[in-house]
């Protein structure tokens, strides 16, 4: 099988006033075509710096060095003009926290509709066309009144079934999931992570699954890797590292799922 993402000896640095500060150190993994790969690790071990580094969206003060093949392209050669053309159209960012991710004095509508006519040149027309479609693929209801909403009328998940749409407005070969079911209830996590199941299956979209929450990426990896301060400690087939893991940091965090959730 093919790699879609294949990353080679990344790391990602920032400075600061105390020194040098590595974030990321010396990680190499790959996603193949249509599967997903769960990255699990406690805050600040280093898994959303991993891929905001690759996609070229690292504070000022950050620096990366390594390599990451996207479709045969190194990310990481490319100026922003080159990059932000891949960023948003080719892969599509669902961030962490949809209560803030949204802009809030701007109907649902209107920014599902820019980006498909920044990113793709459509008309105003077209665009609305494919929101509705991308709403009705997260399962949306009542779409036409939810296009004219804001941001602070809908509920958390509804916000989040948002941005997954914003995600998919320009038909992307690769999605990156930040944290997406954080502030979401047990039921509305099953529900998005359904979502996520339908677009490897139906879409063949390959994704990144960024957590804490490794009964949540079990339910949507075909492979994981475990980090912990900056570094991979363990990866491979995720079933086969949950159900037999070799080093202590993960069987530290499968410690910590309930065992309702098990």
């Amino acid at each position: 099988m093919q790699p879609l993402l294949n990353v080679n000896s990344l790391s990602v640095n920032f400075k600061t006033t105390q020194g040098l500060f590595t974030a990321v150190n010396d990680v190499s993994f790959h996603i193949n075509k249509g599967e997903c790969l769960g990255i699990a690790g406690e805050s600040g071990s280093g898994k959303t710096q991993t891929f905001f580094s690759i996609t070229g969206i690292l504070s000022d003060n950050g620096n990366v060095t390594g390599k990451a093949y996207f479709n045969n392209i190194d990310l990481l050669k490319l100026n922003e003009k080159e990059i932000s053309k891949i960023r948003g159209k080719q892969i599509g960012f669902i961030f962490q926290d949809p209560m803030t991710s949204l802009t809030p004095h701007m109907k649902i509508g209107n920014q599902l509709i820019e980006v498909a006519m920044i990113h793709e040149n459509i008309s105003k027309t077209n665009a609305l066309i494919k929101a509705k479609d991308v709403l009705d693929i997260v399962k949306l209801p009542r779409i036409n009144n939810l296009l004219n909403k804001y941001p602070h009328e809908l509920s958390g998940g509804m916000k989040q079934r948002v941005m997954i749409g914003i995600a998919l407005m320009c038909d992307p070969l690769f999605i990156i999931a930040d944290e997406p079911t954080t502030a979401l209830d047990v039921t509305t996590q099953k529900e998005i992570l359904k979502i996520f199941n339908d677009l490897k299956k139906f879409k063949n979209i390959t994704m990144a699954l960024i957590s804490h929450d490794i009964a949540v990426i079990s339910q949507v990896s075909e492979s994981i890797i475990i980090m912990n301060e900056g570094k991979i400690v363990e990866k491979g087939n995720c079933q086969k590292v949950l159900n037999s893991p070799n080093h202590e940091y993960t069987k530290h965090l499968l410690s910590c799922i309930p065992e309702w959730m098990k």
